[in-house]
């Protein structure tokens, strides 16, 4: 039985309905990164939770979402092994909990795909080859050069981290039957060029670049227009001077929206946050880099024991995920590029006393960057226009 009803909505339908969760199978890391957002950003609401997910839990969470996924008649489910540092709960449970996904997944019809998100500091072979031998996605978070990545990404006694980073990125390369990434945090210090440059030369194909996680209560400790001369200068790069550039998906989606395509991510477009977090002790939470709002922002209470997927709806930080387009302020509603950048990533849009309702506070970097590869884009695809209306009136005559 449900704790209560969920709310379908003024239109009486279902909101639109999540097909991504996040599940926090360990609540603790052996890193201590300056930057991060569950344990360094004033949320201390992890202390309250287990280090690890049971298999008791984990075993209800996977038969909640695929009941949730079957009154929905949604195919596929994709689930993301997340902390923390995920893989401290070991070697073991990780590859029961994948056999109890394929166990769920025939049982019920719905397709799962796996992702694990990882510092890289426990990664070895035997884990490549069990992420191998049941397709699971693999990212691994490194921010460039030796001097870069050890400024932020330390553990406990204050030893850098790039050397065994560096070792699992190697052993990912050398792996050809696995599908991996690398995800970085920007230092508008660093040398965009130097950074994109170190991922090339280690055989990187795909990189996610992020803004680090700030709002309007704690905004970045770097100037205004900082990052956007970080990203124009790395998008120019990317863009025109590598022969075969990797994929970076913050890049690859702002083209999309600026040509009239939809973001397959949150942090760009107008679409609504669906994802859905799963805690350590089994809680539906809102997405997870709201915290950085709030100390115990995102708790809700809702326990996967007594508590089906869609009672999340009426969580009310859920829903102002679900609706964020609705709380943009009177200057995203007449900027033109509302569509494409959102008016901001929804934690970067923070302040206490007007909630969500303000632009990001990379307000001005967004616009900036946006900008200079529409302008790019647009120079690029002139002669095609060109082309195009030449060949129109030439047919009409």
């Amino acid at each position: 039985m449900n704790r209560s009803a969920p709310d379908p909505g003024p239109d009486g339908n279902a909101p639109p309905l999540a097909t991504a969760f996040v599940l926090k199978i360990a609540e603790r890391c052996n890193l201590n990164c300056s930057y991060c957002y569950m344990y360094n950003k004033g949320d201390l609401s992890y202390l309250q939770r287990p280090k690890f997910m049971s298999s008791e839990v984990a075993t209800v969470m996977l038969t909640r979402i695929a009941d949730y996924a079957q009154r929905h008649r949604l195919p596929k489910i994709a689930l993301a092994l997340h902390g923390g540092e995920p893989l401290l709960i070991g070697r073991q449970w990780v590859q029961w909990f994948l056999e109890e996904v394929h166990r769920v997944a025939a049982s019920s019809g719905i397709a799962f795909t796996v992702g694990i998100q990882t510092n890289g500091i426990l990664l070895d072979r035997d884990w490549v080859r069990l992420f191998s031998a049941h397709k699971v996605g693999i990212g691994v978070s490194c921010d460039g050069p030796k001097e870069w990545h050890d400024l932020e990404r330390r553990d406990f006694a204050g030893h850098g981290s790039h050397k065994q980073v560096t070792a699992a990125i190697e052993l990912l390369v050398a792996s050809k039957d696995v599908e991996w990434a690398v995800l970085t945090v920007v230092n508008p210090h660093a040398s965009p060029r130097s950074v994109l440059s170190h991922f090339v030369n280690l055989g990187v194909r795909q990189v996610d670049f992020l803004w680090p996680e700030y709002n309007h209560d704690a905004p970045p400790p770097w100037p205004s227009g900082a990052m956007a001369r970080y990203f124009c200068e790395l998008f120019d790069y990317w863009y025109s001077e590598l022969p075969t550039p990797p994929r970076i998906r913050w890049f690859e989606n702002a083209m999309k929206l600026l040509l009239g395509g939809r973001s397959d991510c949150d942090v760009l477009g107008p679409n609504p946050i669906t994802d859905i977090m799963v805690e350590s002790d089994g809680t539906w939470e809102p997405l997870d880099t709201l915290r950085i709002c709030g100390n115990g922002l995102t708790r809700t209470g809702l326990d996967v024991r007594t508590c089906d997927v869609e009672e999340i709806w009426n969580a009310p930080l859920y829903r102002i995920g679900l609706g964020s387009q609705e709380l943009l302020s009177d200057h995203c509603r007449s900027c033109a590029y509302r569509r494409v950048c959102g008016g901001g990533y929804l934690p970067h849009r923070y302040r206490h006393d007007t909630g969500f309702s303000n632009p990001s506070v990379y307000c001005a970097d967004l616009l900036a960057v946006l900008s200079h590869i529409h302008r790019r884009i647009a120079a690029d695809l002139e002669p095609i226009r060109v082309a195009v209306a030449a060949s129109a009136s030439a047919r009409e005559c």
